[in-house]
């Protein structure tokens, strides 16, 4: 008798914590629903019709304007020159950001990887772009590469080169660009990289020093595959990263010179804002949201292997 009441009391207390538990994240369901949830189904909806921005302003809150035309935003989107344009200038960003960071962040690591003082001053140091906004990254380096007064070619100046107008060449804006997005990250992946460094055993090494193996032998032989998880992870992070890169376009180029540096993210908000496409922008949206969830997937998948060294 004694047990059966035990048990009643048991499940009433249960049923008590799961309501309990309901109201806790109650608050952040509501933030969810209303800022994540509703405008992605908002922006779906949207997708496949011909929104208007007169339409917005007489519709009730629930409610996507518009009339039905299809999978024509779709179909628009992929004829569209300027987003073949954009996915090609966010393949060239990609090309000289990803190897850039992961060489510098592997570099770095493995020099701050050593008991020596002051290490822990230094690795603040490298830390402290990764803290600083977007926007004021982006100022500081439009004043550095500034084509009169910039640093840069100050010093090509005092060199006898005349300097390039940096970001109003087609060619050099978006290097420009990569590089700086690539300065700015670099101190996150280096703790990354870092913290990968410090859990390869110690052994492996002083073992190596006794077969008379150089620093560079260890490094390609032990440091290297050891880090190739890592190294996967930090591509696709770095992978997802250039296919949201938007402020440093907004705050440097604003997508030009000649469309040189528009990226999807910078195009679907011209769409949205300046041309006031709705539909369109968000059929390119959903296009990059397809790309992003792709890529995670393949991370997963990657994370989920057992890899053999």
């Amino acid at each position: 008798m004694k047990k059966a009441f035990n048990l009643e009391t048991l499940k009433w207390k249960l049923r008590k914590n799961d309501w309990s538990a309901y109201l806790f994240i109650l608050p952040a369901m509501i933030i969810v629903t209303m800022f994540i949830l509703y405008p992605a189904i908002w922006s779906l909806v949207s997708s496949f019709k011909d929104v208007k921005p007169l339409m917005l302003r007489n519709s009730g809150l629930f409610e996507v304007p518009g009339k039905w035309i299809g999978f024509k935003n779709y179909l628009l989107t992929f004829k569209d020159h300027l987003f073949l344009k954009s996915v090609v200038n966010t393949l060239y960003f990609s090309v000289i950001f990803i190897p850039l960071t992961m060489f510098c962040s592997v570099a770095l690591a493995v020099l701050l990887d050593r008991k020596i003082k002051g290490i822990n001053f230094m690795r603040t140091v490298f830390f402290i772009p990764y803290v600083i906004s977007i926007i004021s990254a982006s100022l500081i380096f439009m004043m550095l590469f500034n084509g009169d007064k910039g640093l840069v070619n100050g010093v090509l100046n005092l060199l006898n080169i005349k300097g390039p107008n940096w970001l109003s060449d087609t060619k050099l804006a978006m290097p420009i660009i990569a590089i700086m997005s690539s300065w700015r990250r670099i101190g996150y992946f280096m703790l990354i990289y870092l913290a990968g460094l410090q859990n390869i055993p110690k052994s492996l090494y002083e073992a190596a020093d006794i077969d008379g193996a150089s620093t560079f032998q260890q490094f390609r032989t032990i440091t290297w595959p050891l880090l190739r998880r890592i190294t996967m992870v930090v591509f696709i992070l770095l992978l997802i990263n250039c296919f949201n890169v938007f402020q440093e376009i907004f705050v440097m180029t604003g997508g030009g010179p000649a469309d040189s540096t528009i990226t999807i993210p910078f195009l679907i908000y011209n769409e949205a804002f300046k041309y006031f496409h709705i539909g369109k922008a968000s059929a390119m949206s959903y296009i990059l949201f397809v790309v992003v969830v792709i890529i995670s997937l393949t991370q997963n998948k990657i994370n989920s292997k057992k890899l053999d060294y």
